[in-house]
């Protein structure tokens, strides 16, 4: 398994939910038709609740290899890229 930094920049976030596809069991959409990064063991109506004011959400996630091409494929979707990827560990940019 590997670690992944993800952001939501809910500011650019328009609600399109392309991404959500890509990668279901950590990206949905709130109520206010943005995305959300979900986080195993952590409830969804919780976050929900954490991140409505705020305009950007980060999570370090461990994922499969499988689930790190889910995460890069729903960020590649996002039409305004909002979603950004990083490596947790030197901070560098992966996506986009």
């Amino acid at each position: 398994m590997g670690k992944l930094k993800v952001v939501v920049d809910r500011t650019l976030c328009e609600g399109i939910g392309v991404c959500v596809p890509e990668a279901p069991k950590y990206i949905v959409l709130d109520k206010k038709h943005k995305a959300v990064i979900l986080k195993p063991g952590k409830d969804k109506d919780e976050i929900f609740k954490e991140v409505l004011e705020k305009k950007r959400q980060e999570e370090i996630l461990d994922l499969t290899v499988d689930e790190e091409e889910d995460i890069f494929r729903a960020a590649e979707a996002c039409p305004v890229k909002a979603i950004f990827i990083y490596d947790p560990e030197t901070g560098e940019q992966l996506y986009p």
